[in-house]
């Protein structure tokens, strides 16, 4: 189903962003720190609503909030997409529309279920306690086997007929793999969608800014579209590709400026703050 109008010429009134690279400032970058204070600044107001679409856990997204001194958002899209949370005066409280829609779309099954279905699987290790959700079981492994494990977890969960997928990243830190299992088609473009369509805006008032691979989908999903300089080798010709194929080029913004200071960039751009020009 498409969510947006084609013909929509809707004015932009959401930043939706990934956190790690792109609205979090670099280290040893000073203008990443004062372009920062001028989106604080922008979000002080009730014309704009900011949305963080993360791959950090919620406790980790407001130690980053706190570490950072970043803007509260009104909604935080954490866990790779699993689940949403609201604000609610001066806290977070899970959005259970949410919750229950991806409980009916997953069949109601217990986490455990699944685990019970990928155990035994050599060199695949699950993660500690605070990195798994409801609708999220996430595992680790050595870099090098990440990709076969995601195939062969994969096949084992359509062996198994159960409605879910994996996917599989490295984390450049740590040097191991990373693999979440989740709800077939859940990502963080999914719940993003989803909210917004469930939410106080629409598609179409939404610009999404990211920096990596797993920001890709939510970048082409037909959101206004922000890639940081400091963005993953190839991601902007996959992207751009993408959007030319469906006619919107115009959606894509590539900017000068990393991370914190592109996502300044590209809002100027798509005139959420000031008119575009």
């Amino acid at each position: 189903m498409n969510h947006f109008n084609p013909q929509s010429q809707i004015s932009p009134s959401v930043l939706a962003t990934d956190l790690d690279g792109t609205l979090i400032p670099l280290p040893d970058t000073p203008q990443n720190l004062e372009d920062l204070d001028l989106l604080k600044e922008h979000f002080t107001g009730d014309d704009t609503t900011l949305v963080f679409a993360t791959g950090r856990h919620f406790e980790s997204v407001l130690e980053a909030m706190k570490q950072y001194n970043l803007s509260t958002p009104e909604w935080i899209v954490c866990d790779v997409g699993s689940a949403i949370y609201q604000r609610v005066g001066d806290h977070f409280e899970v959005f259970e529309k949410y919750e229950a829609h991806l409980a009916e779309t997953s069949g109601g099954l217990d986490r455990e279920i699944i685990e019970q279905t990928l155990k035994n699987i050599d060199g695949l290790e699950l993660q500690p306690a605070d990195h798994q959700q409801r609708f999220k079981i996430s595992y680790q492994s050595t870099a090098d086997i990440v990709d076969s494990l995601v195939d062969t977890i994969n096949a084992r969960l359509k062996e198994a007929t159960l409605p879910y997928d994996c996917m599989g990243s490295l984390d450049p830190f740590m040097n191991c793999g990373l693999i979440d299992v989740m709800p077939a088609g859940v990502s963080k473009a999914y719940a993003l969608l989803w909210l917004s369509t469930h939410a106080n805006f629409r598609p179409d008032e939404v610009i999404y800014s990211g920096d990596s691979g797993n920001d890709y989908a939510a970048l082409v999903s037909g959101f206004r579209a922000i890639i940081v300089a400091n963005g993953s080798d190839g991601l902007v010709a996959k992207v751009r590709t993408s959007l030319e194929k469906r006619g919107l080029s115009d959606h894509l913004y590539v900017a000068k400026g990393t991370a914190t200071s592109g996502v300044l960039e590209g809002c100027k751009h798509f005139g959420l703050f000031h008119p575009a020009g």
